[in-house]
């Protein structure tokens, strides 16, 4: 490595290696005058098995509709932009720089085909290039590594990339657990592998007009890059947020088994709150390691509660249709692991059995039942009331390993009064809170609790839940209309 430095202050060499076959590359198409290219992928939400997860247990988690968005335009001045509005970022890189590396990178390492870049390589020159200190961890710092890591990912691929100009918009705050990393890494990987001819352009409708998805060999690439970029930033990535941003959809997930995609939903409802307390991930995953130590049977006890929560929610929200497609299994039965969708083929990829499901968001169709109109509301209802209160379950559990806070227990209790109970999402510590809704909840009885904890100083939305993953627009989104920052807390310029 110490080579590669060297080489890095003088012209790179003209070695090279042998590299996977690429695609034409796009960019000479995203200049000012085209319109550039335009991705976007979804945040996500854990529905259930949060901490559980880390000790091998079973959970839940689904895409929702507040997106990440980003604009990609080639640059004629030889020069590389990132800017991150919402986080006060405005940097600039040269494009020689890169190119040298990627030179220098093509004669020292070979490409290894269908694998994401090696951490253990690109890492160390990435903070080299992109100027941050290994000390640096705000979000900030580590958005601009994650970025470069893709970047040399990219370059050690396809040395003949042209400078670009790379813009992100947020929907949803960072911290607070909702995937924003996870879709921040999707939609930079994504817009840079097809930029460079990694991948081709998407070619499947989705459900939102004018938006198109990617095939899964293609997916399951840009879920691959994706992991790997959002462990800089996550420190070890499950690869369950890249999974649900990428594809879309609700996806269950137990380490070493498959990530599978959920088949065929209920149409459900959320609200979602978020706290404004930034949670701090490592700091909680601690305080339940600590409280395991503390009380080995106790914790273990409600890490198998937590798990049965979770394969309890997946027979539930899992439903076979009344033709057997899609069903969980082609016997009928319903075991816990058969769920269909994102089963990894030889050498970790994945693959469905029906892309359709994650470009509809596993969402069941409305001719995919035969039963009558009331007895559709009555199951409805039901699933409401199973997982209303297995949500409350869950969350007393999770109040049981130490990961609480006040301002979530306001919320919570604000919510129970109208006969809805959450729970908290992700981490803990803040955060965000998430519940079902009741099909037939009014508009006027949300409006009153939306307005209820806006007064509390919290942030509602009530986002659609299990919709498409990453897709790319054919016009420019209304987030690239305005500079403003989504959000009103200030954030301090990063130079």
């Amino acid at each position: 490595m110490a080579s590669f430095y060297r080489g890095l202050d003088s012209p790179g060499g003209s070695g090279t290696s042998s590299r996977p076959a690429s695609h034409a590359s796009p960019m000479r198409n995203l200049s000012s005058a085209s319109g550039g290219l335009y991705v976007s992928a979804p945040g996500k939400i854990i529905l259930f098995g949060e901490h559980a997860v880390v000790y091998g247990r079973t959970a839940i988690a689904g895409s929702i509709d507040l997106r990440t968005y980003v604009s990609l335009f080639t640059s004629a001045d030889g020069r590389i932009y990132l800017s991150l509005p919402d986080l006060g970022v405005e940097k600039t890189w040269m494009l020689k720089d890169l190119l040298r590396a990627g030179e220098r990178l093509a004669s020292e390492y070979p490409v290894e085909e269908d694998q994401a870049p090696s951490l253990e390589v690109l890492v160390p020159i990435a903070r080299k290039l992109s100027g941050s200190c290994e000390d640096q961890c705000g979000v900030q710092h580590l958005a601009i590594l994650a970025f470069w890591y893709l970047l040399l990912g990219v370059v050690h691929r396809k040395r003949d990339l042209l400078a670009v100009k790379c813009t992100v918009r947020f929907k949803l705050p960072s911290c607070v657990g909702l995937g924003s990393s996870g879709a921040y890494c999707v939609c930079i990987a994504t817009a840079l592998l097809q930029t460079a001819g990694l991948i081709p352009p998407p070619s499947i409708p989705t459900d939102d007009d004018g938006t198109l998805t990617w095939e899964e060999k293609d997916l399951d690439t840009i879920r691959k890059w994706a992991t790997s970029a959002e462990s800089l930033i996550h420190g070890r990535a499950s690869g369950l947020d890249a999974a649900v941003c990428t594809y879309g959809g609700v996806a269950s997930y137990k380490p070493g088994t498959p990530i599978e995609h959920l088949k065929n939903l209920p149409e459900l409802r959320v609200i979602l709150v978020n706290s404004k307390v930034e949670r701090n991930t490592s700091r909680m995953v601690q305080t339940v390691k600590e409280r395991l130590k503390k009380f080995p049977e106790v914790v273990e006890a409600i890490f198998t509660s937590i798990d049965a929560i979770s394969r309890e929610a997946a027979k539930i929200l899992h439903r076979p249709e009344e033709n057997g497609e899609g069903g969980p299994s082609e016997n009928g039965g319903c075991s816990e692991h058969d769920h269909h969708s994102l089963q990894p083929t030889r050498g970790g990829s994945v693959r469905s059995t029906s892309l359709a499901s994650y470009v509809a968001g596993g969402k069941r169709g409305s001719s995919a039942s035969a039963i009558s109109a009331a007895s559709e509301r009555g199951e409805h209802a039901d699933t409401f009331t199973k997982l209303n209160d297995l949500c409350r379950i869950n969350n007393q559990l999770l109040i049981g390993l130490g990961v609480g806070h006040p301002k979530v227990e306001q919320i919570c209790t604000t919510l129970a009064r109208y006969g809805i109970h959450p729970k908290m999402t992700g981490a803990g510590g803040g955060g965000s809170v998430f519940a079902f809704l009741k099909p037939d909840t009014p508009p006027t009885l949300l409006e009153m609790i939306s307005n209820e904890l806006s007064k509390l100083g919290y942030e509602v939305w009530q986002p659609p839940l299990g919709g498409p993953g990453v897709v790319e627009h054919s016009r420019k989104p209304e987030l690239f209309q305005t500079n403003t920052s989504m959000y009103n807390t200030p954030v301090a310029k990063h130079k």
